[in-house]
């Protein structure tokens, strides 16, 4: 198994309390901005902040009001 590059403390819902959480190796070459994060005790997997790549495909999102 990979080894985790950080940890934090972090409130765990399926824990119900605050627990360390892991970063492990991203496979997605986010490199440290990496959002993923798993549990170190029941293995819960969170997402915190968001990452924006630049030069997107160019698509806009669009919103329609009836």
């Amino acid at each position: 198994m990979p080894s985790a590059s950080a940890t934090i403390a972090r409130f765990c819902s399926t824990c119900r309390g605050d627990v360390s959480f892991e970063q492990p190796e991203c496979l997605d070459s986010h490199d440290e901005e990496c959002p993923e994060w798993v549990c170190v005790v029941c293995g819960e997997a969170v997402f915190l902040g968001f990452t924006v790549r630049e030069g997107g495909s160019g698509a806009q999102a669009t919103s329609h009001v009836a």
